[in-house]
């Protein structure tokens, strides 16, 4: 299975939703959520300012992939074609864990939608990738991304002191994981 996540790009399908790659059309959905200050908030992004930045974070995504480092998924609604957020799945190597990150668009918080695609990646990851570990690190302060990894079973490992930069200010984050033999609980 070496490499297998970057042959074919995967195209992940739930009951509502569609993962898939990100493409250049793209670039209006993703300047739409992270010129949202409510959305880079805890995110080490900052805030875009002008759509070019949407397009050059495209082409990275897209440098990731061929690098064979990350897979950036766009989440879509069954039947629409825009984005509404992404998952980042950046596999470590050698093959034994994986990094998780995530963005939304506000107008979709709190339906379940970021519970749902993050659950789909998990059982992609787990299912047909090498990887015995999945880790997420979110901000001390981030209640609601934590409540999604909660939900979702991961483990609380603690907090990593200062460790992150979210819009200008330094944060401790949560290290929360999950091992392949827990999966089967999400």
């Amino acid at each position: 299975m070496e490499n297998e996540a970057f042959n074919d790009f995967p195209l992940i399908i739930t009951e509502r939703l569609k993962l898939r790659e990100i493409q250049t059309d793209d670039a209006a959905s993703i300047y739409k959520i992270l010129s949202n200050p409510d959305v880079i908030k805890y995110d080490t992004f900052d805030l875009f300012t002008d759509i070019k930045q949407a397009y050059d974070l495209i082409d990275w995504f897209k440098d990731q992939y061929k690098d064979k480092r990350s897979i950036f998924l766009g989440i879509s609604l069954i039947g629409q074609s825009d984005i509404i957020g992404w998952c980042k799945c950046e596999i470590e190597v050698p093959k034994v864990r994986a990094d998780l990150g995530y963005d939304l668009n506000p107008d979709y918080w709190n339906r379940g939608i970021m519970t749902e695609s993050l659950k789909a990646i998990i059982e992609y990851v787990f299912r047909n990738l090498e990887i015995n570990r999945i880790e997420a690190t979110v901000s001390t302060m981030n209640m609601a991304s934590i409540k999604v990894l909660e939900k979702l079973s991961f483990v609380n490992e603690g907090i990593l002191r200062e460790r992150s930069l979210f819009n200008g200010t330094i944060h401790d984050t949560v290290m929360f994981s999950m091992l392949k033999r827990e999966y089967h609980t999400v």
